[in-house]
């Protein structure tokens, strides 16, 4: 087998080839077992884990998992930190009995995220040859099952005809329909790189940004202002001829730079930082911060900068100033953040501080760190859309090109929080910003299950599992199994108090993660061969007084269908729309009635008590 792997964080890539691992370990399947595993490792002690299943119909499939500490690679990163990447599709090697063989290029995709960033991997393989199982006498079959990309480069190749899945009776307009699966896996040709032994950057993170640096004000030997991000200015000047003309010039590192300032002690209300290069365009940069209104504020910025370095200018310096109009930052007890970046100008944009990765705390910093937690930029958190009228999603999960799950609906989050005005519930909408995976096969709770996971609002997920009737035995052995019904059996949210979603929550929880889920549940059971259906709103009450709210619902798991047609539908009644309320509904009144319980008990021994004493 040839091997490159093509490694990305989505700013930096690395390439590099497979003659550095070799075999770590391995597991062979045994008599009546259906799963093998062989684990490869390189001198960066990353693992390469392939996993070898057979299915219920005797054919098998290989997965991969690589594991790697992301510091080794892209330095800067957190030292300590390591990470998994999955595969987003099984590899079909043919039956048990076959020999695996394909001359042919393919890649193989896997992906992973990690502290807010997502690593994707991609795996260009030529001349292989596997076999997992029913080696005999420590020899390759002879029976050969070849991939399709060499089938398609041989003339003499039988073809196997296989049957449509059935036609479908409805089917939700293709343009609206979010599909995973290999099909639209987004690929980098790797083509144009050069293979390098060890890993080597070949392409700086962002070409028209220099790296991100950090500036710090010191008072006291501490650190009571932190600035950071990476940074440019754009000069607007008048040149020798009478025409303006205008020139992008890099904010230098804190190693390039002095920094002083002032912080704010005691009841002062503000703070300044000041960062001089030594010996560039820029001579001085000063940012002037206030509290206003208790709101962190950048009330205004000055610059200073050497037009003698430009050969056309007709003046020798130019000092601006843009002031009057406060940006307002955050909590002062919080950090601020903009990680797409933008600029702060005023009108006549002479000068334009650009940026990336902004990030910035100009009161009540401690032990030198930013808070633990603070305030996002809308940029980053991208557009909110209005409650009264969430956007209409269907989600398509698929496994090699087969559909498993789709799910149509409006939703939107009943989230309790504690704002400055005392515990309130803000609903919150699912954008048209997301990304989606899933899993057509894995289990819960000891059953045969499906699974949707919609990523939202850089932070937020929300998943959902679908069960059905065949136990985990009869799904993983191999043995011949029919899913008749099917239900959803659990959903879980993980988001945070963003503060331009929570706009009165209080200090202590802004930009906090916190999570909710409703596990064990037989909520909507649903034939196999039909999908579910209410147009009502319908409420799922998840945990602790967050729920869910769908309207236009339709969905369908187990499908194993080629389309992302719903087959015929069964709609809901008022029963059954009230039957997801009544879990939390009966476990209220269940509280209750043991309260009451509680409190006959109590007064009943304090009238024994009284009757003793005296």
């Amino acid at each position: 087998m040839n091997i490159i792997f093509t490694l990305s964080n989505g700013k930096e890539i690395m390439k590099f080839n497979g003659s550095d691992f070799s075999v770590k370990s391995g597991d062979c399947a045994k008599n009546g077992e259906y799963v093998a595993t062989l684990i490869l490792g390189n001198s960066y002690e990353d693992l390469l884990a392939c996993t070898f299943s057979v299915l219920p119909d005797l054919s098998v499939n290989m997965s991969f998992m690589f594991t790697f500490s992301p510091s080794e690679y892209f330095p800067g990163t957190s030292l300590a930190a390591s990470i998994n990447l999955l595969d987003t599709g099984d590899m079909k090697l043919g039956s048990d009995t076959q020999l695996y063989q394909c001359n042919a290029n393919q890649i193989v995709t896997l992906t992973g995220a990690l502290e807010g960033t997502t690593y994707t991997m991609f795996m260009d393989m030529s001349s292989v040859q596997i076999q997992a199982f029913n080696i005999k006498n420590g020899k390759l079959s002879t029976d050969m099952f070849v991939c399709s990309a060499d089938q398609m480069t041989t003339v003499a190749q039988e073809t196997t005809v296989t049957s449509e899945p059935a036609k479908p009776t409805t089917e939700p307009s293709a343009s609206n329909v979010t599909t995973v699966g290999p099909s639209n896996t987004t690929t980098v040709g790797p083509s144009n790189m050069t293979t390098k032994q060890t890993p080597v950057p070949t392409s700086s993170p962002n070409p028209s940004f220099p790296p991100k640096s950090r500036y710090e004000v010191i008072e006291n030997f501490k650190v009571c202002l932190i600035l950071e991000g990476r940074f440019q200015l754009k000069v607007t000047y008048m040149t020798k001829e009478n025409k303006s003309a205008s020139v992008i010039v890099d904010i230098p590192e804190s190693s390039d730079v002095t920094v002083m300032g002032a912080c704010a002690n005691g009841n002062d209300t503000k703070s300044i930082l000041t960062i001089t290069p030594i010996d560039e365009e820029i001579l001085s940069l000063t940012f002037n911060y206030e509290i206003m209104n208790g709101t962190s504020n950048l009330v205004s910025w000055t610059a200073e900068v050497n037009l003698t370095k430009f050969p056309d200018a007709r003046e020798s310096e130019l000092n601006h100033t843009v002031s009057g109009n406060p940006v307002e930052l955050s909590s002062p007890k919080l950090f601020y953040k903009c990680e797409k970046g933008g600029s702060f100008s005023d009108d006549s944009e002479v000068l334009v501080f650009m940026f990336k990765e902004f990030k910035v705390q100009a009161f009540n910093v401690e032990d030198g760190r930013f808070s633990e937690n603070g305030y996002d930029c809308k940029e980053d958190l991208g557009p909110i859309p209005d409650p009264e009228n969430p956007p209409m999603h269907v989600f398509a999960i698929k496994r090699d090109n087969i559909t498993c799950i789709v799910f149509k609906a409006k939703i939107k989050f009943n989230i309790p929080y504690l704002s400055n005005n005392g515990v309130v519930t803000k609903q919150i909408s699912l954008p048209k910003n997301y990304t989606l995976s899933g899993d057509c096969n894995t289990t819960l709770n000891g059953y045969y299950s499906q699974k949707m996971v919609i990523n939202f609002y850089n932070t937020w997920e929300m998943s959902m599992f679908f069960t059905s009737d065949v136990q985990q035995s009869e799904f993983w052995r191999g043995y011949t199994y029919r899913v008749t019904k099917y239900h959803i059996s659990q959903i879980q949210l993980l988001y945070d108090f963003d503060n331009n979603l929570f706009t009165d929550a209080v200090d202590s929880i802004v930009g906090k993660n916190t999570e909710a889920f409703a596990t064990n549940r037989r909520l909507l059971p649903t034939d196999e061969d039909k999908s579910y259906m209410c147009n009502k709103e319908s409420t799922f009450n998840i945990q602790n007084g967050l729920s869910m709210i769908t309207k236009e619902l339709q969905f369908q798991a187990f499908k194993n269908e080629y389309t992302t047609a719903f087959s015929a539908e069964v709609e809901c009644g008022e029963e059954e729309e009230t039957y997801v309320l009544l879990i939390s509904t009966g476990a209220a009144l269940g509280g209750l009635l043991l309260l009451v319980i509680v409190a006959v008990i109590v007064q009943r021994k304090r009238k024994r008590y009284e009757q003793l004493t005296y």
